[in-house]
């Protein structure tokens, strides 16, 4: 059975997003499984916590294509997270840009998706060897959609057993 993902909640474009609203240079805001520079500029991990379905899939057949299409409405947790200098600062200029009438219309028209709610912002400002390692992080839930096309081909021939003895 073949499938397809039509619609996705796209890390990558999220990330991207979030590097242009904060003016930061290419490569500043990475993946978590990504190592960030070490030094003092700043540097922003992005990364999914959790992802909960709302409601349940919408199923669909389209009987021209033979294929059913699957959607479901999804809100999904993203932690944000800024090391380096100001770490905070950043983070608090984040968290207003994203409410940000602009930002919205980014994120609804490159990912398909809306901002719901914002955690509180978090000061996680440790001390790494000599010095404080300047940290900071929120949470963002974002409601979107997920959409699936799955190949359903139609039953051609099908072979039928009648008893008369019944």
């Amino acid at each position: 059975m073949a499938t397809t993902t039509q619609q996705q909640f796209d890390m990558k474009a999220l990330r991207s997003l979030l590097r242009e609203v904060l003016s930061l240079p290419s490569g500043a805001v990475r993946p978590c499984y990504q190592a960030g520079p070490s030094g003092t500029e700043p540097c922003v991990i992005v990364s999914v916590l959790t992802s909960v379905e709302i409601g349940t899939t919408r199923q669909a057949f389209d009987g021209a294509r033979e294929i059913e299409r699957l959607s479901t409405a999804r809100l999904t947790t993203v932690s944000i997270e800024a090391f380096g200098n100001n770490a905070y600062a950043l983070m608090q200029t984040l968290t207003t840009l994203l409410q940000a009438s602009s930002t919205q219309a980014m994120l609804r028209t490159r990912l398909n998706a809306g901002l719901v709610t914002l955690s509180p912002l978090r000061d996680l400002t440790t001390v790494m060897g000599a010095g404080p390692e300047e940290r900071a992080q929120f949470d963002a839930i974002f409601s979107h959609s997920d959409c699936v096309e799955i190949d359903l081909k139609r039953i051609e021939h099908a072979s039928v057993l009648t008893r008369s003895d019944i």
